[in-house]
C-alpha cells in the first residue's frame, strides 16, 4: 500500500520541514517538542469558521535535460494537444484544454468578465507556461528533493540516474476553481502529461515534493469517474506540539490544488498500523473536502459545515485506483463525525496556506476535559475498526 510505505519512509528519515511552498520536506529531526497544555476552544470561534477559496492554482515543474531551451508558445502547446489526442478522446475537453492554454492569467477574473476582457468557462482562470533556467532552478526545486528516496521512490533507476543532467525546467501552471470534479486541475494534469511525454522530462510536484517519470504521473493523474485523492495528497508526519511524546501528527500536502486547507491529525501513537489507518481517515476527509469545497455557480466559496461525517466509503473512493488497499470492516459502524478547527500557522507549512486540525465534534472537543488522542483512537475504531495486530 502506498500511503503506509510513505509513512514508514518519512519516519525514518525523521521529521520534516518545509522553507516555503515551494520547498519540499527536509530530512532535518527535530528535537521532541515541550507538551503544551491546549487552550479553551471558545477563546475564538472564529478559529472555528472555515472557508474554502473561490479560485485555486496548481503549478507543474518539468526537469528537461540539459542547461536551457525556450519556452513553448501558447500556439506550440496547443498544436501539441490536437496531435498527441486522437480523434476518439473526449473533443469537448480537448476544446477546452486549447481554451485554458490561450487564456492569460488575470488578477480579478470577476472584474475581467465584467468588462468583457475573458470569456470562455467560468471554472477556468488562465494558464502561465515559464521557462526556469540552471541558476534558478533551486528557487523553485530545492535540492533536498531530487536526493530524498521518499520523494523519489517513484522514479526508475535510470530516470534516478539522470537528474544530475536535469539543469533546467518548465514551469506550467492553471488557475482554476472547484467545479466540475476539479476540470482545470485535470485539464492541467493532461497538458503537463503530453509535454513531458514530448520533452522526455521527469515531473516535480513542489506541494508535496515529490518527483515521477511521465507514466507514474499519468497513472495517479486525478480522474474525474474515480475520484483518486490518495493519488494527489501526500501525508506528512511530523512531532506534536501539543501533546508531546509518545504521539506524533499527520499533515496532509497537496490540498491547496483542490482549493482547500490541509489537513491535520494529532494525538497518534507512534504505532505503524495506527499510523497507517489515521492516513486512510485523512485521504477519506480529503475526498469530503474536495466535494463540499465546489464553489456554487456564481463562482463564489463555500462555508464549510460544523460538522463533517466521513464514510468507510469515502476511504475507499480515495483509494479508487489502488482497489483493495483499504481493509473491509463488517462490524464497525464505517463512519464517523468530526470538526475542524484553524491552528496557528508554524514555520514548516506551506507558505499562505491554512492548516486545520481535526478534532471531535464542538461539544466533545470544547470542553476543559477533551481527550484528544482517547477520542482520535474511537474514531479510527468506528471508521475503520481496531488496529490489525
Amino acid at each position: 500500500m502506498r500511503a503506509f510505505v510513505v509513512l514508514v519512509s518519512l519516519f525514518a528519515a525523521g521529521c520534516p520541514t518545509r522553507r516555503d511552498d515551494q520547498s519540499p520536506p527536509s530530512k532535518t529531526t527535530e528535537a521532541p517538542p515541550p507538551k503544551v497544555e491546549p487552550e479553551p476552544a471558545a477563546d475564538d470561534d472564529g478559529k472555528h469558521l472555515v472557508v474554502f477559496a473561490d479560485r485555486t492554482s496548481q503549478g507543474y515543474v518539468l526537469l528537461l535535460r540539459g542547461r536551457t531551451s525556450e519556452a513553448p508558445s501558447r500556439a506550440d502547446l496547443q498544436a501539441l494537444v490536437r496531435r498527441e489526442l486522437p480523434a476518439g478522446t473526449d473533443a469537448p475537453e480537448v476544446e477546452l484544454l486549447v481554451q485554458l492554454i490561450a487564456m492569460e492569467p488575470v488578477v480579478d477574473a470577476r472584474e475581467a468578465e465584467r468588462k468583457g476582457e475573458r470569456t470562455g468557462p467560468s471554472d477556468l482562470l488562465g494558464f502561465h507556461v515559464e521557462v526556469v533556467g540552471d541558476l534558478d532552478l533551486a528557487k523553485v526545486v530545492a535540492p533536498d528533493a531530487l536526493t530524498d528516496p521518499v520523494l523519489v521512490r517513484e522514479l526508475s533507476d535510470k530516470e534516478r540516474g539522470s537528474l544530475a543532467e536535469r539543469r533546467h525546467a518548465l514551469l506550467l501552471r492553471a488557475d482554476y476553481r472547484n467545479q466540475h470534479a476539479v476540470r482545470g486541475l485535470r485539464l492541467l494534469q493532461t497538458l503537463v502529461r503530453l509535454v513531458a511525454k514530448d520533452r522526455d522530462a521527469l515531473v516535480h510536484d513542489p506541494d508535496t515534493g515529490e518527483t515521477m517519470g511521465v507514466e507514474t504521473f499519468t497513472r495517479r493523474r486525478l480522474q474525474a469517474g474515480l475520484g483518486n485523492i490518495a493519488d494527489q495528497v501526500a501525508i506528512v508526519p511530523f512531532a506534536d506540539k501539543l501533546h508531546g511524546e509518545p504521539f506524533v501528527r499527520l499533515t496532509t500536502r497537496g490540498m491547496r490544488r483542490f482549493g482547500s486547507f490541509d489537513l491535520e491529525l494529532d494525538g497518534l501513537p507512534r504505532d505503524p498500523a495506527v499510523l497507517q489507518q489515521a492516513t486512510f481517515l485523512l485521504h477519506g476527509l480529503a475526498l469530503q473536502m474536495v466535494r463540499q469545497g465546489e464553489v456554487d455557480s456564481s463562482g463564489f466559496a463555500v462555508e464549510l459545515d460544523e460538522e463533517i461525517e466521513v464514510t468507510h466509503a469515502d476511504v475507499v473512493q480515495a483509494y479508487a485506483r489502488q482497489q483493495g488497499a483499504v481493509p473491509a470492516c463488517a462490524d464497525c459502524p464505517g463512519r464517523v463525525d468530526l470538526h475542524l478547527v484553524e491552528r496557528e500557522a508554524e514555520p514548516h507549512d506551506p507558505q499562505h496556506h491554512l492548516v486545520v486540525r481535526v478534532v471531535a465534534p464542538r461539544a466533545k472537543s470544547d470542553p476543559r476535559d477533551y481527550d484528544h488522542p482517547a477520542w482520535v483512537r474511537t474514531a479510527i475504531t468506528k471508521l475503520l475498526g481496531p488496529p490489525p495486530g
